[in-house]
C-alpha cells in the first residue's frame, strides 16, 4: 500500500486507518455490484496494470460471485509516446531530487509490458483483448465504439458520447521549471507529502496553470544507447506478440548520442510572468474566500450575542 498514489495522498495514515479506508472502499463495491441483477459492467482499471499476479487473483475473487464471465481490454500507446508520457508523470510525482537524464533512464527501466501476462494468466487469453490506441485505427472511428467491439458488447440502442480531448503536457518550459524544482523540494518525503514543498496537496492546480501559461505539448526525441535499445525492443516484441500484424510496433535503433531534455535556460520570461499571475490570482481567490468566512463570523457572533 506505500506505493499506492491513494495512500499517499492519505499520509501520514496508521495501518487501522488504511485498513478501514480498504473496508469502506471494497463495502461502495459490493453495494454497487448489487445495485443490479442483468447487463453488463464496465469498471476502469486505471493504475492497475502493474498489480501483481496475487492481487489479480485477489481482484478476481472479490468480482466473481456477482458476474458471469469477465473481459479485460487494455489499450496501448506507441511506446515512445508512453514513455514521453511516463517521463513526464514521472518528474510530477518526483519522490526523490534526480536529474532530468537520470530520471529518464530509470523511466526507461520502468517500461515493461510484462504484466500483462499476469492478467492473461488470471483471466485466460480467450478472456483478453489488447487493443493499440490510434485514433486512426479505431473501429468506428472513435474510441467508445472500438471499445464496445473489443468487449464484445452490443448495445439495444444507439449511444453518442461526445470525446472531450485535453493537453495535460506541461510542455518544455514547464517540464524544465519542475525538474529544477523537484531538485530543491521533491513531492515526497518518507512516503508522504514534503511539508517543505508549497501546494504540494494542491499540485494539480500548480500543473494546471503550468500548462496554461506555456505554449503546447513537450517535445522531445528520446535516443537510446545500445543496451537501452536491446530492452525496449523486447518490449515492443512482447506487444507485438499480443497485436494484429497491422497494428505491431517499430523497433527503435540505438545512438550514441544523448536525449537532449528540457533546461531551465530555456524558460522565458513570459512564461514565468504568466505562471506567476496565475498563482497570484489563486492567492486573490483564496483571500477573498477567508475574508468572506471571516465576515460570516462575525455576523454569526453578533446575533449570538443578541
Amino acid at each position: 500500500p506505500h506505493k499506492s498514489f491513494y495512500y499517499r495522498q492519505l499520509s501520514p495514515i496508521s495501518d487501522e486507518a488504511w485498513a478501514k479506508e480498504v473496508k469502506r472502499l471494497k463495502l461502495l463495491w459490493h453495494d454497487f455490484f448489487t445495485s443490479f441483477t442483468q447487463g453488463t459492467c464496465i469498471v476502469s482499471a486505471e493504475n492497475m496494470g502493474p498489480l501483481f499476479a496475487d492481487e489479480i487473483s485477489s481482484l478476481k475473487d472479490f468480482v466473481a460471485p456477482w458476474f458471469d464471465e469477465f473481459r479485460v481490454v487494455a489499450y496501448v500507446r506507441d511506446p515512445l509516446q508512453a514513455l514521453k508520457s511516463k517521463w513526464e508523470q514521472n518528474v510530477k510525482e518526483l519522490n526523490e531530487p534526480l536529474a532530468g537524464n537520470a530520471l529518464l533512464a530509470k523511466t526507461k527501466r520502468q517500461m515493461t509490458y510484462r504484466f500483462f501476462e499476469r492478467w492473461i494468466e488470471a483471466f485466460g487469453q480467450d478472456n483478453f483483448r489488447l487493443r493499440r490506441f490510434e485514433p486512426s485505427r479505431f473501429v468506428g472511428g472513435n474510441l467508445l465504439t472500438d471499445f464496445l467491439y473489443a468487449g464484445s458488447i452490443t448495445l439495444q440502442t444507439d449511444l453518442s458520447v461526445p470525446e472531450l480531448e485535453s493537453n495535460q503536457s506541461l510542455g518544455e518550459e514547464g517540464t524544465a521549471l519542475l525538474l529544477a524544482m523537484n531538485a530543491r523540494y521533491p513531492w515526497y518525503t518518507d512516503a508522504g507529502y514534503n511539508q517543505d514543498r508549497g501546494m504540494a496537496r494542491k499540485q494539480h492546480l500548480f500543473y494546471k496553470l503550468m500548462r496554461e501559461s506555456g505554449a503546447g505539448p513537450l517535445c522531445v526525441n528520446f535516443l537510446f544507447d545500445e543496451s537501452e535499445a536491446q530492452n525496449f525492443n523486447l518490449e515492443i516484441h512482447f506487444l507485438n506478440s499480443l497485436l494484429p500484424d497491422r497494428d505491431r510496433f517499430d523497433d527503435v535503433a540505438a545512438s550514441t548520442e544523448l536525449t537532449e531534455l528540457p533546461d531551465s535556460s530555456a524558460i522565458s520570461a513570459e512564461y514565468v510572468i504568466e505562471l506567476i499571475n496565475g498563482l497570484s490570482r489563486l492567492v486573490d481567490d483564496m483571500a477573498d474566500r477567508n475574508q468572506y468566512l471571516e465576515s460570516i463570523n462575525v455576523e454569526l457572533l453578533e446575533r449570538l450575542k443578541k
